[in-house]
């Protein structure tokens, strides 16, 4: 029988870690840099420990992103061990220590954090060091508070996440409630870490996630905005954001995306409401390099669907007013309170409109057409024909074209130089001709300095 969050809660005074040997995770798997910045501190009489993701993934047999290293030496004496450290952060300070081509980002133990339950929960602080046992228990997911000492071969684990990495579920470290409430992107985390990894989250940790999905509107909105885009990037975003629907966090972060949602009855799509923008995020997680594409891009397909919906029902169920049904205009309306809400910058809102126009001039061209010169030379081609490629691998259609698309540019750029660049091709923009330097401002050249001429012998 599973504890209660707060028979749990109470048991964390008086819990000793639990201290396991792993030979499940080999020198092998680590990253020769972080083994080395562990093994260190260690020399130097510091705990150090590998801590959150990186240990997760390795006992889940994934590959992770990065090392992280949580520590019981201070800033100051982090950056004393190492000379290619550099210190960051004002409220918190963390250590990143350089090695060719990589960051080892190193913290220092956190205190837990107490507040007083019946005032607002808001974490706006959280600067005070404190101990390993302290570090663990302020962290969000039990999956996440894993220690792993790699000198030892040791995991050291005092939330029972390993117990919970074997029944593949998603829960909060301490009461749901409060903790939704102490930082209200833990609401994306969840949703994000469960789709991902294909967990499933507990009764009490879904209940505070539907029932305090309104508190997103206190936080950070960069931290909003980033976490939409890790979502997409994450090979699960047709599962994220699914969750975001059923779990009504939609409605408070994306309403425009809610609303095309809930039209759906209207447009007969009984059997599967918003198939556009299921099928779109479907090829989105199956596209092998979703890397490369830029942040204009993936959210471009977001709100493509809801564009073009808006623009056949004039706006209606939107909210939206706009002066014709274009789409360029329709996407402007549309992204525009994306700005305050999530803190979309204005130029990428403008890339994103523009983007949208783009495709919808590449879909209306027949499959043998030329592409027009004004399209193919402007600087955001590549993410317009990358937003297409999505279109093409979504519904299916225009493969033919597609690939009629890209030996045109391919020809293109042989006759062109200039061509090149829209094709990403870093090294064809090297190879451009460098203008010649402009004159300075009076239109004549600079006299050379006076020289005196060498003396002449006289016959």
């Amino acid at each position: 029988m599973t504890a209660s969050a707060s028979e749990r809660e109470d048991n964390q005074v008086c819990q000793e870690p639990a201290v396991i040997p792993s030979r499940s995770i080999t020198p092998s798997q680590i990253d020769a840099d972080a083994l080395k910045v562990v093994r260190r501190l260690q020399r130097f009489g510091h705990l150090a420990y590998l801590v959150g993701g990186c240990v997760r993934d390795l006992l889940l047999k994934r590959s992770p992103k990065d090392f992280d290293v949580a520590t019981s030496a201070k800033p100051n004496e982090i950056r004393k061990v190492f000379r290619n450290c550099r210190l960051i952060g004002r409220r918190f300070r963390l250590a990143h220590i350089h090695f060719q081509g990589k960051i080892i980002e190193t913290a220092t133990f956190r205190a837990e954090l107490r507040q007083n339950p019946e005032g607002d929960l808001l974490i706006r602080s959280d600067n005070e060091f404190g101990d390993e046992r302290a570090d663990a228990f302020r962290r969000d997911f039990t999956i996440n508070a894993l220690f792993y000492d790699p000198v030892a071969k040791q995991l050291i684990d005092y939330t029972d996440g390993l117990e919970d990495l074997v029944e593949r579920k998603l829960r909060f470290i301490g009461q749901p409630s409060i903790r939704v409430q102490e930082d209200p992107v833990r609401i994306l985390r969840a949703i994000k870490f469960a789709a991902r990894l294909d967990f499933c989250m507990d009764e009490e940790t879904w209940r505070a996630i539907c029932d305090y999905r309104e508190e997103l509107k206190k936080a950070a909105p960069p931290r909003l905005l980033e976490e939409i885009q890790r979502m997409l990037r994450s090979g699960a975003a047709e599962a994220s954001f699914r969750l975001l629907w059923e779990s009504g966090v939609m409605e408070v972060l994306l309403p425009e995306v809610a609303h095309y949602l809930a039209r759906s009855p209207e447009r007969g799509e009984e059997r599967e409401p918003g198939v556009g923008l299921w099928a779109y995020l479907r090829a989105l997680d199956k596209l092998g390099d979703r890397d490369m594409l830029t942040n204009s891009v993936l959210l471009a397909g977001l709100v493509l669907h809801p564009v073009l919906d808006a623009a056949a029902c004039a706006g209606e169920g939107y909210g939206l007013q706009f002066e014709t049904k274009a789409v360029g205009e329709v996407a402007r309306a549309m992204v525009r309170p994306w700005v305050e809400r999530i803190r979309l910058p204005k130029w990428e809102s403008e890339r994103i409109q523009q983007i949208l126009a783009g495709q919808k001039r590449l879909v209306k061209l027949r499959t043998n057409a030329s592409i027009p010169k004004g399209l193919l030379r402007r600087n955001d081609f590549p993410e317009i024909l990358d937003l297409f490629e999505l279109y093409v691998r979504a519904t299916g259609k225009d493969r033919r074209k597609l690939a009629h698309m890209r030996k045109t540019l391919m020809r293109s750029a042989n006759r062109s130089p200039n061509l090149k660049g829209t094709l990403g091709d870093g090294q064809a923009a090297s190879e451009r001709k460098k203008r010649p330097p402009r004159r300075r401002h009076g239109g004549r050249r600079r006299k050379p300095a006076f020289q005196p001429s060498a003396p002449t012998s006289k016959g």
